[in-house]
């Protein structure tokens, strides 16, 4: 899988050795490779709207806080180019957050080199395919989030209607979190995703962030019609571990908020759907029996 069209990729990192990695990998794929390390070369590059440039890997970095600031920023001036954060945090709160900030994907520091270049390829791949975002049961999506549930808030104000954000997870009941256990969940989230997707509506927005994390997005669903939406994603869950033993010890975690009825602040919501979600899977297992 190569790109057709020459594309810019800005690799965000402090340390030249993961820079300089990632470049090498890109090579090959007509890809236009800016190594950055500081804030001021990244925001130069961004500012030069003359340059194509198709997506941001950037480290969060030990000081999440000024990571994620950086973040907020580069949607401020780019909000249409994708940014992929790399982490070595695997606490869901960094997760939560980069989905709160606009980010479109994050990958587990250290990574696989076959992991990266798929996602990144794909990731042009379909930003070249999509001048918007086209809904059907045969394609996926790749959008930032944050700035389409912006453009669905302000309809659902003028219409008055609701929309519930609802994110869940599947997860195996440990404390670890290692590429090991990454890669696991890797293999098994196209058997749930398939599955959740084909199970609700056509209208609805339902997507991937991450190997685990799933995004969906449902127009005129107040809280009445919650619990319809969770007893689908549940069911379409079970069905897909009955008779596979290797999917036995798999849990699924809920989190749903819904705009304006339980929060009218737009930007906070989907980091409080995170912490939601966070505090769901802390209550599941500790009801888990050893």
């Amino acid at each position: 899988m190569r790109s057709t069209i020459e594309d810019g990729v800005i690799i965000f990192d402090e340390v030249s050795l993961v820079r300089h990695r990632m470049n090498n990998l890109l090579q090959g794929y007509n890809v236009h490779v800016y190594e950055v390390s500081q804030e001021i070369e990244l925001f130069n590059i961004l500012a030069n709207v003359g340059l194509k440039i198709g997506l941001v890997i950037m480290d969060v970095g030990n000081d999440a806080n000024k990571g994620f600031r950086i973040l907020s920023k580069i949607k401020e001036k780019r909000y249409d180019v994708p940014v992929f954060i790399l982490t070595s945090n695997n606490k869901r709160e960094v997760f939560a957050r980069g989905i709160a900030e606009g980010a479109s994907d994050y990958i587990l520091k250290p990574f696989e080199d076959t992991y990266l270049l798929e996602k990144v390829l794909f990731t042009l791949n379909k930003k070249h395919l999509m001048k918007e975002i086209q809904v059907n049961s045969n394609s996926e999506i790749v959008f930032d989030i944050q700035s389409y549930l912006n453009t669905e808030f302000k309809k659902a104000q003028k219409g008055k209607y609701d929309i519930t954000v609802l994110m869940s997870t599947f997860f195996l009941p440990i404390n670890t979190y290692n590429n090991e256990i990454e890669n696991k969940y890797i293999q098994v989230s196209d058997m749930f995703y398939h599955k959740f997707k084909s199970d609700l509506w056509d209208t609805d927005i339902f997507e991937r962030y991450g190997s685990q994390i799933f995004i969906g997005i449902f127009p005129y669903c107040g809280l009445d019609n919650v619990g319809k939406v969770q007893k689908k994603i549940k069911d379409s869950f079970e069905a897909v571990k009955k008779g596979k033993e290797e999917l036995e010890s798999f849990h699924l975690a809920i989190s749903t908020i819904t705009y304006p009825s339980e929060s009218e602040d737009t930007k906070g919501l989907l980091f409080s759907l995170g912490l939601r979600m966070k505090n769901e899977i802390d209550n599941i297992k500790k009801n888990i029996v050893p």
